[in-house]
């Protein structure tokens, strides 16, 4: 069996890995060994939607912070560089307001 699937083979069939400990979260999902795989197994019974897979795709594939704007600011802070994709596009040039700018014809 290869060793990336080890690891969910451990958490929903008990099989052994010696190089997996319990998480906390993991450990809450049951009071014993049956329950917490039943549990675990239950989590991923149901499918994703489209479009989250989506999302999830194309942010880690470009490397970016995936929730709302507040997240991925604090994602961009503690890493010091941009988290989002920027707009497609050149950016707009400053120009002044238009408002401002007499109209003489």
């Amino acid at each position: 069996m290869a060793a990336a699937s080890m690891p969910n083979r451990a958490h929903a069939d008990g099989a052994t890995d010696a190089l997996l400990s319990e998480h906390a979260i993991y450990r809450a999902l049951g009071r014993g060994g049956e329950a917490r795989r039943k549990a675990y197994r239950a989590l991923f019974r149901g499918a994703l939607d489209g479009e989250f897979v989506a999302a999830l795709r194309a942010a880690t594939n470009g490397g970016w912070a995936l929730g709302d704007a507040r997240f991925a600011q604090q994602i961009a802070d503690a890493i010091g560089r941009r988290a989002t994709k920027l707009a497609p596009g050149r950016p707009n040039r400053d120009r002044p307001d238009e408002r401002r700018q007499l109209k003489l014809l």
